[in-house]
């Protein structure tokens, strides 16, 4: 008997001590959405802004007033959920959902606030007219000049250009933002890689068309994520239809697998642009 009432105490502090301490391991593909709603918190903690709008805020859900830094606090933009904050080998990382599904895609070591949130703000005018194209055919035309866009601030100017429209009067603000963060993240193969895709996906459905600038990106996003038959697919779309655009022609000898078929390639590269600042890396 006593040893029952031994056991009965012990689960009594190790249930008691879980839910004190509230740390809840999240793994990508997890839906956070589901969870939360068959576990509500019962606090909000106000954040910090990420952008500077009335949707750039980040706030925290928790389950007590005051945390520790092993709890696990959930991200909201308002109303919207997107992402979790936990303790992992003492050391804090964040998951997100990149998409909007409530499913966990991604997994950084900061804070970010994906764009797709302002898709589902009040503050966004999702127009179909689209103000992208005059940016994306600038970004086009820096990249197939002859001199280095990034040498010469060609590059941090295009990226400027979307950040000036970024307020809340602008329409589409949502795939502006998303541009400046795939750009700000491109050094991270898995995030921007979703942040790309995600891009695309709602570029396509708000305007029925997509881009060359985005597939490009999203051809080099999964080249850097070891892809790269998926990302011949968005260069030979690229040739399709801006057949003179270099870097895709760079890309598409890269990725040639024949190697006959990519010898010539290379001679065509080297004897009809000589001079273009990718062509004379190769």
């Amino acid at each position: 008997m006593e040893k029952k009432v031994f056991l009965f105490c012990l689960f009594s502090i190790f249930t008691s001590t879980l839910v004190f301490s509230q740390q809840i391991i999240f793994n990508v593909g997890d839906n956070i959405a589901e969870y939360l709603s068959k576990n509500p918190t019962q606090y909000l903690t106000q954040g910090t802004y990420l952008i500077n709008s009335p949707d750039g805020r980040v706030d925290f859900l928790k389950y007590k007033p005051e945390t520790s830094e092993v709890d696990t606090i959930f991200l909201v933009q308002g109303n919207t959920l997107f992402g979790v904050m936990q303790n992992e080998n003492n050391e804090t990382v964040v998951l997100y959902d990149m998409t909007g599904d409530g499913i966990l895609d991604v997994i950084h070591d900061s804070l970010i606030l994906p764009f797709w949130v302002l898709s589902e703000s009040d503050h966004t005018n999702k127009s179909g007219i689209n103000n992208l194209l005059p940016f994306l055919i600038n970004g086009l035309v820096i990249l197939n000049e002859d001199a280095n866009p990034y040498s010469n601030g060609a590059m941090n100017a295009h990226i400027r250009n979307f950040l000036i429209y970024l307020d809340v009067s602008s329409n589409n603000r949502d795939l502006l933002y998303g541009m400046v963060q795939y750009y700000v993240h491109a050094q991270y193969p898995s995030l921007s890689l979703m942040i790309i895709t995600e891009l695309g996906i709602r570029y396509q459905e708000r305007f029925n068309s997509i881009h060359p600038l985005i597939l490009l990106h999203t051809a080099e996003s999964l080249i850097n994520h070891n892809q790269e038959e998926s990302a011949k697919i968005f260069i030979d779309g690229i040739l399709s239809t801006s057949s003179n655009f270099i870097p895709a022609k760079v890309y598409s000898w890269q990725l040639e697998t024949n190697s006959a078929e990519k010898r010539r390639k290379y001679r065509a590269l080297k004897n009809n642009h000589p001079n273009h600042w990718i062509v004379r890396q190769i």
